[in-house]
């Protein structure tokens, strides 16, 4: 797979994407500040082209602690089998996405599987090109873009939305008003009550960082951001859009996935995620 299409012809290069997947982790790692960092066990590592982002505070939790890289070129020469090892030795458990369809694939696999690690829960990736999206932004739901000025509630809603403990808020408060980055908040009757991200990359933008508290729920929040993000990527230039969110299973919630399908993304392959 070393280059795609979706069903309606949007093409997308995993490389590319993968590429952008990686700064977008590594520039959440890098606006933590160093006292939080040190504290809690926050580190980034790289062995080549394979990247590890590690929270020993939260050891198994899946949205920290990453390995990416897998399938790129050369991680099956020493460098994913390092990473790996410096995990293990860390007592973490991360999960190892594994893109389908390229040549380091079923090698990737194979190492894995001889450390111990099996298929998890995996990940849908979608794209889209940057056409106007054809969806309206709910009603009563006001989107603002954040410039890293004020003291707006951006952390702590995204930690609080993804359920982990307070002081997480750290990794996602310093990302407004960073170079690439575009920050929101979704207000219901004035207040803060949802929270998403993108990162534009060239002609590239991935979406992220989206969460939702509890009470606002069913507002169409996640709605009215995505159709703000869409709108901005297009006029930044960006020709490839890209976000992930977990398959759909029997018994989980699937409004997320529902949310993108409406938002003009398309399916283009699971991947799953490794773990020990």
């Amino acid at each position: 797979m070393a280059t795609g299409k979706t069903d309606s012809g949007v093409g997308f290069d995993p490389g590319v994407l993968d590429r952008v997947e990686r700064r977008f982790w590594a520039e959440i790692w890098g606006s933590v500040p160093a006292a939080v960092a040190a504290e809690q066990g926050i580190e980034l590592r790289r062995f080549g082209p394979v990247q590890v982002s590690l929270v020993r505070a939260l050891p198994g939790a899946q949205i920290p602690n990453l390995v990416l890289g897998a399938t790129v070129p050369g991680a099956l020469d020493g460098p994913l089998e390092a990473a790996l090892e410096w995990v293990e030795s860390a007592g973490a458990r991360c999960y190892v996405p594994v893109n389908p369809g390229m040549a380091a694939s079923a090698g990737a696999e194979d190492l894995l599987r001889a450390r111990g690690y099996e298929p998890a829960y995996p990940w849908m990736k979608f794209v889209r090109d940057a056409h106007e999206p054809r969806f309206e932004a709910p009603a009563g739901v006001e989107v603002v873009e954040l410039d890293g000025s004020s003291q707006e509630p951006f952390g702590m809603i995204a930690a609080t939305g993804f359920g982990l403990p307070a002081w997480a808020a750290s990794f996602f408060a310093g990302l407004p008003g960073r170079d690439g980055w575009r920050c929101y908040l979704a207000r219901v009757e004035g207040t803060a009550a949802a929270c998403a991200a993108m990162l534009v990359d060239g002609e590239t933008a991935e979406l992220g960082v989206a969460a939702t508290l509890e009470p606002a729920r069913g507002h169409g929040c996640q709605l009215a951001l995505l159709r703000r993000r869409i709108l901005d990527a297009g006029a930044a230039g960006c020709r490839t859009l890209f976000v992930e969110t977990g398959a759909r299973t029997p018994g989980r919630p699937a409004a997320s996935y529902r949310n993108i399908l409406r938002a003009g993304f398309e399916e283009a392959y699971l991947r799953p995620n490794w773990r020990r």
